[in-house]
């Protein structure tokens, strides 16, 4: 296989072969923000059921904010949540951690009266005057309906918020469950090049989707340099193959991977250690004795596509090499992997 070809299929399927200037396998998360607030609507429109889940809105967002709040990881962020329609404080912008900010999410009421709770949108994006005093790169995660029947155009006054706070993105997701509402939202998250939208209901129904949504917000994963440019092995870091949590099968996305890693093995000489590795959830006996039944499913299946049996030198590692700190289930599922070494 020729080298140009080599390194596209690298690119390609997220496959890392370490030089002598970086630590094998290893990658670090970066946060993209300082600091974040949710911005949530609290109007009677968000007390009701959505047309289509026939759930209460509030109760969704408060689900989804859970849902995002476990999935942080630990990057020294500051976090707030408040409120508009009416304006309220749940939680003031400082020094953020998960127990903390989950206990501000549950001050969120989906049984507010809705009768005569009407939706100033545009007011509440006036009063967000706090937003002023986020430490940048700041983050407004606004959660709502999209629905404004009284006060000002929430489009303009989204527009002069940014415009008056530089180093503030504003973010959307979406609850809404009118055309109307859903266009409101669109023209707000079009007003800055940064925002990332998403749809409450999707996010809460595909976790990959939410995965994505935290990381497209809150972090970006990059390569740690090393401390010395020491000789080492190749490593062939298998990122993009995932285990189900207490499995060693392989899924169908794996073995396509895995066939490609056959084909840049079959080019290459010398053995090669098969590593397999575990999150931190289980005893250290169990978590052992998955890393190994992790390693002999990719060596079986590499064996299968002709690379030869000899060279293939399986370890597990449990628990004990993580590559993340393991406190959010994002950071488990990226430490269930397994690691080839083509050793010198």
């Amino acid at each position: 296989m020729k080298i140009s070809k080599l390194l596209t299929l690298v690119a390609a399927l997220m496959l890392v072969c370490a030089a002598p200037a970086f630590a094998a396998g290893q990658s670090t998360l970066v946060p993209k923000i300082a600091s974040f607030d949710f911005f949530v609507d609290y109007s009677g429109s968000m007390m009701m059921s959505h047309e289509k889940l026939g759930k209460n809105k509030m109760e969704l967002t408060k689900k989804l904010i859970s849902a995002i709040n476990a999935k942080i990881p630990a990057l020294g962020y500051e976090g707030g949540l408040h409120t508009f329609a009416p304006s309220t404080e749940i939680q003031p912008v400082a020094a953020w951690d998960k127990a903390s900010y989950e206990k501000a999410i549950k001050k969120l009421n989906e049984n507010e009266d809705t009768f005569a709770r009407m939706t100033p949108m545009g007011t509440g994006l006036q009063k967000a005057t706090y937003a002023k005093a986020m430490k940048r790169k700041a983050a407004m995660i606004m959660v709502s309906d999209g629905e404004s029947n009284l006060g000002s155009d929430p489009v303009a006054e989204a527009k002069l918020l940014l415009s008056t706070n530089p180093g503030l993105c504003l973010h959307v997701i979406s609850m809404a469950d009118k055309p109307a509402g859903q266009a409101t939202l669109d023209a707000i998250a079009k007003l800055n090049g940064c925002a990332v939208t998403a749809k409450g209901p999707e996010l809460l129904a595909n976790e990959a989707a939410l995965d994505k949504f935290v990381r497209d917000v809150f972090y970006e994963e990059k390569a740690a340099p090393a401390a010395a440019a020491a000789p080492m092995d190749e490593v062939i870091v298998l990122r993009s193959i995932q285990f189900a949590l207490n499995s060693a099968k392989l899924d169908a996305t794996a073995t396509s991977i895995l066939v490609e890693t056959a084909a840049i093995l079959k080019t290459k000489k010398g053995s090669v250690e098969v590593a397999g590795h575990t999150c931190s959830l289980g005893t250290d006996e169990y978590n052992q004795k998955l890393s190994e039944a992790r390693a002999k499913s990719v060596k079986d299946f590499l064996v299968k596509q002709g690379v030869e049996s000899s060279r293939l030198i399986t370890k597990g590692f449990g628990e004990s090499k993580p590559k993340y700190d393991n406190s959010t289930e994002e950071t488990r599922k990226l430490n269930r992997r397994v690691e080839l070494s083509i050793l010198k």
